[in-house]
């Protein structure tokens, strides 16, 4: 085409000589104007050569990733059957151990209920146990005696003045009436437990005539005269006794006064209910 135009332009030179000015000008544009399309569809020809060029490594890239993909999608679906497989038996293994959390819910439900019933059962003999006491101890009322629930237990509370002369340890004889009394009630139901304490006040026993040297001796010797008492004059098993003595670090009052003391100065009897049953409950 370049040659064509070399032609055209040779003969525009050769016509210039036998045609007039207007019609050579007119020539010579004809041949700029053709020229210049010439050069314009060269270079799109160029460009296009290298879109073309461009295009082959496009699609030499989609096939490689075209690959890829397919390599990673049977991976895939691979992968996720076995992740399948393994849901399919950690929901079997769910479901069995649901199964077996329903029923051990179920036996601790039935374990709760059982136990808030023989709580319940405890309760009420412990406030039975207080009601009769306290009919059998009506006759004691102004002479220091008190009883009382705390805790699921009944605490019999018993003023030295009732039941000793200061600094013995030998019940007196209106102390024995109410310690019978209440032997009379503890016989009547044999499952309870009994603790009995010795209480003093803090002012440091001395005596060089008694056997006994501190407040810890007077404590538990007076606890265990009223267990003797009650053992062999009330005929109360003697495998349900504790004997303690705790002194004077237990007071009622703490005041340093002479009423505090004399209200610290006490035997109290605590009786506690059989817990054995409830025990074998909680490790069951």
């Amino acid at each position: 085409m370049r040659i064509k135009f070399i032609v055209l332009f040779s003969l525009l030179l050769l016509l210039g000589s036998c045609v007039s000015q207007k019609k050579y000008n007119d020539m010579y544009a004809l041949w700029v104007y053709a020229d210049g399309q010439y050069q314009l569809q060269k270079q799109r020809t160029s460009v296009n050569d290298k879109n073309w060029k461009l295009l082959l490594i496009e699609i030499e890239r989609l096939r490689k990733d075209s690959g890829f993909i397919d390599s990673s999608y049977h991976s895939f679906m691979n992968f996720a059957e076995a992740e399948k497989s393994k849901l399919k038996e950690n929901i079997s293994s769910l479901n069995i151990q649901l199964t077996t959390s329903s029923t051990r819910l179920k036996l601790s439900a039935e374990k709760i209920a059982e136990l808030e019933a023989l709580l319940y059962r405890k309760d009420s003999i412990m406030k039975v146990t207080r009601d009769r006491l306290t009919a059998a101890l009506v006759g004691f009322k102004d002479k220091g005696v008190n009883v009382h629930v705390v805790g699921g237990k009944v605490y019999i509370s018993l003023d030295e003045r009732l039941l000793f002369k200061s600094g013995q340890i030998d019940v007196n004889p209106d102390g024995k009436i109410a310690l019978l009394q209440i032997g009379k009630v503890l016989n009547l139901d044999t499952t309870t437990n009994l603790t009995v304490e010795g209480h003093t006040d803090d002012i440091p026993f001395k005596s060089k005539t008694k056997p006994y040297k501190d407040n810890w001796d007077i404590s538990v010797l007076r606890a265990t005269s009223v267990v003797r008492l009650l053992q062999l004059q009330g005929f109360v098993s003697p495998k349900r006794f504790i004997a303690s003595g705790r002194a004077e670090y237990f007071p009622l009052d703490p005041a340093k006064t002479p009423e505090a003391r004399k209200k610290n100065r006490r035997i109290e009897i605590i009786v506690t209910p059989d817990l054995d049953e409830i025990a074998r409950l909680l490790n069951n």
